[in-house]
């Protein structure tokens, strides 16, 4: 009887995993740099750090956020001529106050350093008035 209750409780954790688990997601590594940018972030002056990126992606012109979970944020960014679509990726680390950034194009050899671009925007939105 012991054995069940242990097993149903093990196979409980798998299926409803607790959110400080299932929180933080972590970034690949980019694999080809020429259309891809990654950086970390600290913020430890900054109150709700992931709030505030969210909210500055939101209101990003062709930017889109298509799935929010936990501390992650997968948002798609679409070129205003060719409607070339990048994506930008953002986790959280609470317990570090690191924000890891992700942006990659997903076609073609080089992004003419737009990807580089979209992350130097973004922190300099995160860091302008915090220090």
């Amino acid at each position: 009887m012991q054995i069940l209750f242990i097993a149903i409780l093990i196979c409980s954790s798998f299926l409803f995993p607790s959110s400080s688990f299932a929180s933080h997601i972590e970034l690949k590594p980019c694999v080809e740099i020429a259309h891809c940018v990654r950086e970390e972030w600290e913020v430890n002056n900054i109150e709700k750090p992931f709030e505030e990126i969210k909210t500055f992606i939101k209101n990003t012109p062709r930017t889109e956020i298509v799935e929010i979970d936990g501390d992650y944020l997968h948002a798609e960014a679409t070129s205003k001529w060719m409607k070339y679509v990048d994506d930008l990726e953002v986790s959280f680390l609470p317990e570090s106050n690191i924000l890891s950034i992700r942006s990659e194009s997903r076609v073609g050899e080089s992004d003419l350093g737009v990807n580089q671009k979209r992350v130097d925007l973004l922190k300099s939105k995160m860091f302008e008035d915090k220090k």
